[in-house]
């Protein structure tokens, strides 16, 4: 990453899961790396495939301005008096109907594979998360026959490094974090693409790969690099949240070199 260009960078786009977290835990080098970089004026949008419970707990708790959860959903936004808002990608009835089509449709799937839904299942709002990684374990084998099974039925099926991730409609991480940063900042795409940075460490990051061209992957990413077409521009050195903070901390030096402009 020695060539990495901060010049321009404004907005950080981070996964949670196993970019932020390590083994499952948020360590407190990577949640002050975060501090600092708020500090410093960057604007930081986690971007996770987590459920809606862990992203009110994020928005009201963390130094972000937004937070998009379920694979691109919805997003919680804070407004300057610190209420939080929650927008749709489509109306709250219509994802309450799909996600009741999405649990039967799990639910008819080859008993012998032992499915099990995600401990926060009931923290959810618009997609529904099958454990292949977290408490539960799945063989690649089962993973790849449920996923297949589940877009056989016309549900849209992204993996991340923890859950599989099933819903309907036309969103996804990247689609959403477009709408947002235009709804909430007034950005054009290019402007988006200009000004920002993403991070992240799994297939169901690729949309954001593809479109930003300062994409960072943390090092845990390297066994997935063959399963995707579109690549990070970049791969940390260290794994999970020391790959964050090693972002972090050369983002910080160059904002801090002689001429450089600290945003605020």
């Amino acid at each position: 990453m020695h060539d990495f260009d901060f010049q321009n960078a404004r907005y950080l786009f981070t996964d949670v899961d196993d970019t932020l977290t390590t083994d499952g835990r948020l360590r407190p080098e990577t949640y002050s790396a975060l501090w600092r970089l708020a500090d410093a004026g960057i604007i930081i949008i986690p971007v996770t495939g987590g459920c809606a419970g862990w992203c009110d707990q994020i928005i009201r708790t963390w130094p972000v301005q937004a937070v998009i959860g379920e694979g691109g959903s919805f997003y919680f936004s804070r407004a300057a008096n610190g209420s939080v808002d929650c927008r749709y990608w489509a109306e709250r009835e219509s994802h309450k109907a799909d996600r009741l089509a999405i649990i039967e449709a799990i639910s008819a799937l080859n008993p012998a594979l032992d499915i099990a839904l995600s401990k926060d299942h009931h923290f959810r709002l618009v997609d529904v998360a099958i454990d292949y990684n977290q408490d539960r374990r799945l063989s690649d084998a089962q993973v790849r026959e449920v996923m297949q099974e589940l877009l056989n039925r016309g549900f849209r099926v992204k993996k991340s490094s923890i859950h599989i991730n099933v819903a309907q409609g036309t969103f996804d991480k990247c689609a959403m974090t477009r709408r947002l940063a235009a709804e909430l900042f007034n950005l054009s795409t290019e402007e988006l693409k200009a000004q920002s940075v993403f991070i992240g460490d799994a297939p169901n990051d690729e949309s954001m790969f593809a479109f930003f061209p300062q994409s960072v992957g943390v090092a845990n990413i390297v066994p997935h690099l063959d399963q995707l077409k579109c690549r990070p521009a970049y791969v940390t050195s260290r794994r999970c949240g020391a790959g964050f903070v090693e972002l972090a901390d050369q983002w910080l030096a160059s904002i801090a070199l002689p001429g450089s402009v600290t945003r605020k």
